[in-house]
């Protein structure tokens, strides 16, 4: 059991050595690029280019939040915080959900406000299509270099796909850039701002609802309790399971507590291996089991 401990944190601490030099990397060029497209969209009166700086700064905080989570996943348990500081990595995703949640919210607003008077409307189309295609080159160099550790990785994973879906964004905007600068048609950058927007909102309201049921330590997403027990139950020698409680520690680690009532003379030890065992299978990682004899 203690070279289990000893191994998941040596492992742990080998994926944070080598992911944090590549998300502190991803972080930088992305933070860069939502400063300059921003910049770039109130200079040249692009809705396109606000609400896809928008999107990016979404990126940026959710690969600081897989990073963060990273480190704090290999906090070690105090007196006073048992279980490290892993539980923060939820109420972060929370927070920066709710904030994603904000920022849709307004672009929406703005472009909606923006196609009821398209005289108002003056955007560069040649500003939009350059920056753009800076954008692209950004999130190309972040796809690669997040392609290389997304086969260990779950959250590396998702933020590579995540990047890999921004290039096709990216793509979307210089073609709306082209567009307008040769067509004029002004009234299309409100249009792909709303799209860019709802796109945003679509995809963090899962997220959102997700990250609330995970702060009041609702079973995470993905876990069938009726199963568990099932499992549980279904080992040789075990009678019942009561006082069944699953919760997340992070947003990548799951706890179980439970009673587990088992025969006469059963194999303690084996029955307790087996199920941990079975119980890992589902995606827990942490479980506390009372055994109770037959009185």
């Amino acid at each position: 059991m203690g070279h289990d401990h000893h191994h998941h944190h040596h492992h742990l601490e080998s994926i944070t050595s080598d992911l944090k030099k590549i998300y502190i990397a991803a972080i930088i060029l992305n933070a860069l690029f939502v400063a300059f497209e921003a910049w770039m969209g109130f200079h040249s009166d692009s809705l396109s280019l606000v609400s896809d700086a928008g999107h990016k700064l979404v990126d940026v905080f959710s690969l600081c939040l897989t990073l963060l989570a990273f480190i704090l996943a290999g906090s070690r348990p105090g007196k006073r915080f048992t279980f490290g500081y892993r539980k923060l990595t939820v109420i972060i995703s929370l927070v920066n959900a709710i904030f994603v949640a904000i920022v849709a919210g307004t672009i929406i607003y703005e472009s909606i406000e923006k196609m009821m008077d398209p005289s108002a409307l003056s955007p560069d189309g040649e500003a939009i299509s350059i920056t753009a295609g800076v954008g692209i080159i950004i999130n190309a160099l972040s796809v690669f270099l997040l392609s290389y550790k997304r086969r260990h990785d779950v959250n590396t994973r998702g933020a590579f796909l995540h990047m890999l879906t921004d290039c096709l964004l990216s793509i979307g905007v210089v073609i709306a850039g082209f567009i307008i600068k040769w067509t004029g048609f002004v009234l299309l950058d409100p249009i792909v701002g709303l799209c860019i927007a709802g796109f945003i909102l679509a995809n963090i309201l899962s997220v959102l609802v997700e990250s609330f049921k995970m702060s009041i330590d609702a079973v995470p997403e993905g876990i069938d309790v009726a199963k568990i027990e099932e499992d549980m139950v279904s080992v040789p020698g075990v009678k019942d399971v009561s006082d069944l409680h699953i919760w997340p520690v992070s947003t990548t680690e799951t706890a179980l507590t439970a009673k587990m009532y088992i025969d006469a003379g059963a194999g303690q030890t084996e029955i307790v291996r087996q199920v941990k065992e079975r119980v890992k299978a589902a995606g827990i990682q942490d479980s506390t089991i009372e055994v109770i004899l037959p009185e």
